[in-house]
């Protein structure tokens, strides 16, 4: 996908990819090992909220213009962006356009909240 140069775009990889953790092998000896790290990205689109997605941050851009158009929020022509800015310390990128193509009011009018959990008790809370 090839990015228009005149949008705006922050620096914006994630500072910290993997965590090490220690685990316990087949054996019973503790290791120590490296694991993903998911961190939510909340999507602002022209000052609205519009959705909170998990990541892994190794391309926060990519996946804010991919979830966009998916969901059919924006044009598929990149000349509709004016800025995307992805900040870590807030979790949060903002996305401003040029011209809106959808009433994002009426589209973040009802909220859902979907989780990765089968049950209850596999839900962890950090």
């Amino acid at each position: 996908m090839a990015v228009n140069p005149t949008i705006q775009m922050s620096c914006a990889l994630a500072p910290l990819l993997v965590h090490e953790v220690e685990v316990m092998d087949e054996l019973g000896r503790l290791k120590t090992t490296n694991i993903p790290g998911e961190r939510p990205l909340t999507i602002y689109l022209d000052k609205r909220e519009v959705v909170t997605l998990m990541t892994l941050g190794s391309a926060p851009k990519a996946l804010v213009l991919g979830y966009l158009r998916n969901q059919r929020l924006v044009e598929p022509s990149d000349d509709i962006f004016e800025s995307i800015q992805v900040d870590w310390e807030t979790d949060s990128a903002a996305v401003k356009t040029r011209k809106s193509t959808v009433d994002i009011a009426v589209w973040t009018s009802k909220r859902v909240v979907t989780t990765g959990c089968v049950a209850k008790e596999q839900c962890l809370v950090a």
